[in-house]
């Protein structure tokens, strides 16, 4: 009896500790993507601002598809993501910078649920 109680008990912890490992991985995403967008505001040129912006859009549509319920926050922040990357290829810096702020804001909004 005690090993089956045993045998269930670190059973347990194994199935507790993937489930916590998913759970960094998905936050691991959603913060890279905070943190390559917050390099995008800081930007000086409007090439360093689309290399970055492209960065966070990677990182962001991993953190799609592993928060299904920010769905609307999730798709507004690549909305501005890609505004980024438009309007840094235009040579638009002021502009650039602006979309990343919103984006920014959607990931923040997602971070803190």
């Amino acid at each position: 009896m005690k090993k089956i109680l045993s045998s269930t008990f670190i059973l347990s912890l194994f199935m507790l500790s993937s489930v916590n490992a998913q759970a960094q991985v998905e936050d691991v995403h959603l913060q890279e993507a905070i943190r390559q967008t917050e390099a995008v505001v800081l930007a000086v040129d409007v090439k360093t601002m689309t290399q970055l912006a492209q960065e966070a859009e990677r990182y962001a549509v991993e953190v799609k598809s592993t928060h299904p319920e920010d769905k609307h926050l999730q798709e507004e922040g690549l909305k501005h993501l890609n505004d980024v990357i438009k309007e840094s290829r235009a040579g638009e810096a002021a502009a650039a910078r602006k979309a990343a702020i919103v984006a920014l804001s959607k990931f923040n909004q997602i971070e803190s649920k």
